[in-house]
């Protein structure tokens, strides 16, 4: 079927977001006079929410101090987005340009209940379309409820639209939305099938043949 737009999850496939947040959690650590374990870095790195981190960060500071470490992680995020790191994941905004470029419609599908700011900071904030964060839906990941959103919303059938995921919720929650799922990874997950469709990056010349395989770049 043929193409008619491409949604993208954020964290690990357009931003390249944990270094950063482990950067902020250590800072808001250290504020509080403590430090950021290894376990809780792990919990970063596999997309546990904030009170999840922080619960395994300082299980025994008191709800007092974790509240307080909640509360103070948004913007120590900021802080360190201000210092000018880039954040996109190789290839991502590069894609999302030639994209544009072509007039295909896009959307980010997201676990994330804040994702604007790192998608400004890899600019590509205003190309999307459609944005569905965990705000907007009843059930995150691997629900499909965010994808069938995106699609409702870009007015497109769920058939007609790829998906780009890096984890196993995301690739479950593209295809039971009736959508192609290509999972973004240098290796093939433990979980992927063995047609499960992969590109090591978002590449653009790789995507925009998986997206458009008759098609030339700059004719989309």
């Amino acid at each position: 079927m043929t193409t008619t737009a491409v949604l993208f999850d954020m964290d690990g496939v357009l931003v390249d977001s944990a270094p950063l947040h482990v950067r902020a959690y250590e800072q808001v650590f250290r504020d509080a006079g403590l430090v950021f374990p290894a376990a809780a870095r792990e919990a970063v790195r596999e997309g546990k929410p904030r009170s999840k981190v922080i619960e395994i960060g300082a299980p025994a500071a008191s709800p007092v101090t974790q509240q307080q470490l909640f509360d103070a992680k948004p913007n120590a995020v900021v802080k360190v987005l201000q210092s000018g790191q880039d954040v996109s994941m190789p290839g991502a905004t590069q894609t999302v340009l030639a994209l544009a470029a072509g007039g295909v419609p896009m959307g980010v599908v997201t676990n994330s209940g804040s994702p604007k700011i790192w998608l400004e900071a890899a600019g590509v904030l205003e190309l999307m379309k459609v944005l569905v964060t965990r705000n907007d839906v009843s059930l995150p990941k691997p629900s499909p409820e965010g994808y069938l959103l995106a699609a409702k919303r870009l007015d497109v059938s769920p058939a007609g639209c790829i998906a780009f995921e890096d984890s196993h919720d995301g690739w479950l929650a593209a295809t039971q939305a009736g959508m192609r799922a290509v999972v973004v990874a240098t290796a093939r997950p433990a979980w992927a099938e063995t047609d499960t469709e992969l590109v090591p990056t978002l590449d653009r010349a790789a995507v925009l043949a998986l997206c458009f395989p008759t098609k030339v770049e700059g004719h989309i």
